[in-house]
């Protein structure tokens, strides 16, 4: 929970200490190339509500202010959506500054305020204190099925074991995108995919908490087990995985060589080639909600839409809402930091948005479900209790489409 953290903007040194950070990482440098027109901080979704000026912080941060630049308070409210880079004219790399202020605040013991008691970080730092991850043969794998210890291709299903307990009263399922992965990976695959043994979270959340010791140690340990098992290519069907795998282990861990794709990126390859992949016909009218890390973070907007496309001839309907790719709009929360009244708003409009256009809205992040079930769980007696939409994400449709939903 949140500890004082006046004391910080008295600290002369805490000022020093932001900018010596900032200068030491290459994308963070770029808030020195802002010249304060204003377009990140008009384009903020959390601007208007809250007091979160984006180009005044970059001031503040470029000239190593110590004042509320470097406050808790304050620093919670990003969503680190990266809708302000979309927007700017120089480049500025915005949220990367606040990951490194975050990470200057928790050295000071200041930590960010968490939804559900915190028990997302206790599981995490729990997790990259002992030695054991999730066990192979605690997996559970579709009968009929096979998975393998070592090989080229591995499947790295993150935390949704663990998120799938955490929040079974949602009915979120997660367990079912880990098996449904597992069927269609035996199908689309030379051979079955790795299941790597005593593999750990990914540590998105930890390093954009600002816990950048407990995400170093759980990237370390799974880059280490990675290339024990001799793994060239990994296949996630999370964005945040997929984000950070891909980017943030090459930048903090040595030896994350290997290449990394989302299943969205591996199965639209495949159609690409011309297979017949769908074989059982969904009536079904769909919209593709854009998470903030596969779209705007790594720019994967079209392949999620060429599965869906190719989908039509099952009977499935494709609408876009008006708000779509490089627009559309977070789900409200980052890494569970702060969850309040505005993020449900942004909820509840988003699903409305979705339900304006279709009957079932499609996702690529976990994280997203979780926070758009929670609200309509939530909401349940109040107007959203309206939104009959079913929330449901890309690779259970895909498992679906091919036939493989009521297989192992």
């Amino acid at each position: 929970m949140i500890k004082d953290s006046t004391n910080v903007s008295n600290n002369s040194d805490s000022g020093q200490e932001l900018i010596n950070l900032i200068f030491n990482d290459e994308d963070a440098r770029t808030i020195l190339n802002c010249f304060q027109c204003g377009m990140c901080t008009a384009s903020c979704p959390v601007s208007e509500q809250f007091p979160f000026k984006t180009h005044q912080m970059v001031r503040l941060g470029g000239l190593g202010s110590n004042e509320d630049i470097i406050l808790e308070s304050t620093l919670r409210y990003c969503l680190t959506c990266r809708t302000c880079q979309e927007y700017c004219p120089q480049g500025v790399d915005f949220i990367e500054f606040v990951k490194l202020a975050r990470a200057a605040l928790v050295k000071k013991g200041i930590e960010p305020e968490e939804t559900h008691d915190g028990i997302l970080t206790i599981i995490s730092e729990l997790q990259a204190n002992k030695s054991n991850g999730f066990k192979f043969e605690d997996i559970e794998i579709p009968e009929g099925y096979k998975v393998s210890k070592k090989g080229k291709v591995a499947y790295f299903f993150g935390c949704l074991p663990i998120l799938d307990v955490v929040f079974d009263y949602l009915n979120v399922n997660l367990n079912k995108i880990l098996k449904d992965s597992i069927k269609i990976l035996n199908k689309v695959l030379d051979e079955p995919p790795v299941i790597i043994d005593n593999i750990k979270c990914c540590g998105h959340d930890s390093l954009w908490k600002g816990h950048f010791d407990t995400f170093k140690k759980l990237a370390e340990h799974n880059v280490e087990k990675i290339k024990k098992a001799g793994i060239q290519t990994i296949i996630t069907t999370c964005a945040e995985c997929y984000r950070t795998l891909k980017l943030d282990y090459p930048k903090y861990v040595k030896g994350a060589d290997f290449e990394v794709l989302h299943i969205s990126e591996l199965i639209s390859n495949e159609l690409k080639k011309n297979k017949e992949l769908f074989n059982t016909p969904t009536p079904k009218k769909v919209t593709f909600h854009d998470s903030c890390r596969l779209g705007r973070h790594m720019k994967l907007y079209d392949q999620p839409r060429t599965i869906l496309q190719n989908m039509e001839k099952m009977g499935v309907i494709f609408n876009e809402m008006e708000r779509n790719k490089e627009y559309a709009p977070c789900c409200g929360v980052s890494c569970f930091i702060n969850c309040n009244d505005f993020s449900k708003a942004l909820q509840v409009d988003r699903l409305t948005e979705a339900k304006n256009v279709a009957d079932s809205m499609i996702l690529s992040c976990p994280k997203c479900q979780i926070h758009y079930k929670c609200i309509l769980h939530e909401k349940r007696e109040e107007k959203s209790a309206d939104i009959d939409l079913e929330i449901l994400d890309l690779t259970s449709l895909i498992a679906k489409l091919m036939g493989l939903e009521n297989q192992g």
